[in-house]
């Protein structure tokens, strides 16, 4: 597909612009807030089935860059920069390619370990934060949840090759879910911390009437079920014991909760 603008306006508070490569996302998460975007693209499959490529975003982000721009550009707001069609296309790599002349600051969030690929691109940026989103310690869950991402092991792993690069990579638990329990929140804040994040941001689930039906439909007769169907009639109690978890937490790195 063409795009008309590729670097646009975000309304993410911190965020100045949004550069989202493609549209969809392959990685099929049942909790993505992002599927209110399938009524703007004109497609009738499920949101997570599809993805369109935007072919021409290196070329249409050239000529925005000819007038200077200052600011932050997050890298992506409503796809996965690194989902598995970037392999064969790499958007997302010719994009931080001009980047890397650009006075902007970089914010990439992704789930992939293809974020690895561009390491030495990254380390040629003026200004970046990469963060990668890791929602569960348990390979199953993520699987179940995230089915096209790759598991949590790996992303993992792709942290510690990030820190290990000098990129001092954040973590983004978002969200970490009712059907995580607290002692499962906490042996994934320290399997972060040993792969060497540089923080952790938590988000709480979004109690959106899509993604509730989505991921009930995923714990269908699993035990995680009941909590969740807890939370759901208990937002405020789920909410409560989120806070007090991130709250209790002494790591040797931050960790907040939005």
């Amino acid at each position: 597909m063409q795009c008309k603008e590729i670097l646009v306006p975000s309304k993410i508070p911190g965020m100045d612009y949004a550069l989202n490569p493609y549209t969809g996302c392959s990685h099929g998460c049942s909790y993505c807030y992002a599927s209110f975007m399938n009524r703007f693209t004109g497609r009738r499959e499920s949101w997570g089935s599809y993805v369109d490529v935007k072919v021409n975003a290196a070329d249409r982000l050239r000529a925005q860059l000819r007038r200077p721009r200052q600011g932050t550009v997050l890298i992506s707001s409503v796809t996965d920069p690194y989902q598995p069609i970037e392999a064969q296309f790499g958007i997302t790599r010719s994009c931080l390619l001009l980047l890397t002349c650009a006075n902007l600051h970089v914010s990439i969030l992704t789930k992939s370990d293809l974020v690895c690929r561009d390491i030495h691109i990254l380390k040629d940026l003026p200004s970046l934060e990469v963060g990668l989103t890791i929602t569960t310690p348990s390979d199953a869950l993520s699987r179940l949840l995230e089915e096209g991402a790759p598991p949590t092991s790996v992303r993992l792993g792709a942290l510690a090759a990030l820190a290990a690069a000098g990129l001092e990579p954040w973590v983004f638990v978002a969200p970490l879910g009712p059907y995580t329990y607290p002692s499962e929140a906490e042996a994934l804040f320290k399997m972060i911390v040993d792969a060497g994040a540089s923080s952790i941001l938590v988000d709480g689930f979004n109690f959106y009437p899509a993604t509730v039906g989505r991921v009930a439909e995923r714990l269908r007769g699993d035990r995680r079920g009941k909590r969740f169907a807890w939370a759901l009639a208990n937002r405020e109690a789920y909410r409560r014991e989120l806070t007090g978890l991130v709250a209790a937490q002494r790591l040797p790195i931050a960790i907040s909760l939005c």
